[in-house]
């Protein structure tokens, strides 16, 4: 199917990162090259498939045409729980991805990996020189995604990303939603490093922000709300408290940066952990 399908619409992959980019507003021709090169249906289950509709609900594919999944849709690649696991909305990763800006060369850590599709893109953007870390906990899923990942030598598969030896990445990526921020893999960014991660409450929505090492310390971004699929061994029921509380707080967009000392809570942190918070204070301000 995938081959006659390659054959019979050539530009359906032109068409898929058409939607992409105009949906999401993704700008970057680098982003979309690596969507376009990367084939879907290669990396989910065997059609008809399940789709997210937009309003939440989830619908069948009339076929197994990938006509049907090369478009902004999730698509269930297993249940979980009362939440199927997601191949996500490759325009809202797609537009996240693109603020990460990774770039030929990176070394990359992506956290739940699934069935390796953004592992994929995220290997298209690094190049042959980059190194990406592919992390997925699943045993069944991370052996179809190390089938998956063959013609993308540059990948690495590995189980449990908490248990990684320490090792430096330019750009630490989660496609599993967190209660609390992860501070082993904060001291992992040198200078310049990227991480994007999902800090998603107990009915698994949240904010993305993007987190950069510079000269200051840690620079935080909200980039967006989410829904994530909960990444194990980061869901305890106090942070997962603290993190509904946050949520409930309207300061979001006004997070600038990772406080990591050990303070009493004061009005400006928005998410106040254990030796760390996410702070609205003026990045000037900052306590080292």
């Amino acid at each position: 199917m995938n081959g006659s399908f390659r054959r019979r619409h050539p530009d359906g992959r032109d068409l898929f990162v058409q939607e992409i980019a105009a949906l999401c507003g993704v700008r970057s021709e680098t982003v979309l090259r690596a969507f376009s090169a990367v084939p879907r249906e290669d990396f989910l289950p065997p059609g008809p498939w399940t789709l997210e509709g937009l309003d939440g609900s989830y619908f069948r594919s009339p076929d197994d045409d990938p006509r049907h999944i090369l478009h902004a849709v999730g698509v269930a690649i297993a249940r979980g729980g009362d939440v199927p696991l997601h191949c996500a909305n490759p325009a809202v990763v797609a537009r996240t991805l693109e603020a990460t800006g990774i770039r030929t060369g990176d070394r990359v850590l992506h956290v739940g990996a699934g069935l390796g599709y953004f592992s994929a893109v995220m290997a298209e953007l690094t190049g042959p020189s980059g190194e990406v870390t592919a992390a997925e906990i699943d045993p069944d899923l991370a052996a179809q995604a190390l089938r998956n990942l063959s013609p993308w030598p540059w990948v690495a598969l590995t189980g449990d990303a908490l248990a990684l030896p320490p090792q430096p990445y330019d750009v630490i990526f989660s496609s599993a939603g967190m209660a609390s921020l992860p501070l082993q893999w904060v001291g992992l960014l040198p200078p310049g490093g990227r991480m994007c991660v999902p800090l998603t409450g107990s009915n698994g929505a949240g904010f993305s922000f993007l987190f950069r090492r510079d000269d200051h310390g840690i620079e935080a971004k909200l980039l967006s709300f989410v829904r994530f699929y909960p990444c194990l061994g980061l869901r305890q029921i106090n942070d997962m408290a603290a993190l509904d509380m946050a949520l409930s707080d309207q300061r979001a967009p006004f997070v600038t940066s990772v406080r990591q000392d050990h303070h009493e809570r004061e009005p400006a942190c928005w998410l106040h952990g254990d030796g760390w918070c996410l702070t609205t204070r003026p990045r000037h301000r900052q306590v080292p």
